[in-house]
Formats: C-alpha cells, sequence, structure tokens
C-alpha cells in the first residue's frame, strides 16, 4: 500500500491535469521516467499522461462544437 506522502502526490497531479492539462501531462511525465524504481508513481504517473491527454482532447472538441466558451 502507497504511504500518506505517495497519494498526496498522485491526487495533485490527477487534480492539476483536470484543470491544467498540459501542466497535469508534464507531472505525470517527471513520475513516469524519474520513478522507475516505484511501481506506484511509475503506473499512476502513466495514467496522469492519458488522463491530461483526455481532458485536453474533451475540452477541445466542447470549444469547438460551440458548447463551452473559450477563455479568448
Amino acid at each position: 500500500m502507497a504511504e500518506t506522502k505517495e497519494l498526496v502526490i498522485v491526487i495533485v497531479g490527477y487534480l492539476v491535469s483536470l484543470v491544467s492539462p498540459l501542466i497535469g501531462a508534464i507531472i505525470g511525465a517527471v513520475l513516469f521516467f524519474t520513478q522507475k524504481e516505484n511501481p506506484f508513481y511509475n503506473k499512476h504517473g502513466k495514467y496522469i499522461i492519458i488522463f491530461a491527454i483526455a481532458v485536453w482532447i474533451i475540452s477541445i472538441i466542447l470549444v469547438t462544437a460551440g458548447l463551452f466558451p473559450s477563455l479568448f
């Protein structure tokens, strides 16, 4: 089982991915590529990257469809 510190880092990674997919993908990449010896970080780093890309694609679809107004 993961320690509390590890859980907090992963949860913050997911939340940042939801708010800012680019920064979330960077956090996921850092966890995935620098923490190879820790399987918990390695697994969730990959999932954070996937989640950030999915949020990014969904937001692009919503903005181009006119369902969600752009900030610009």
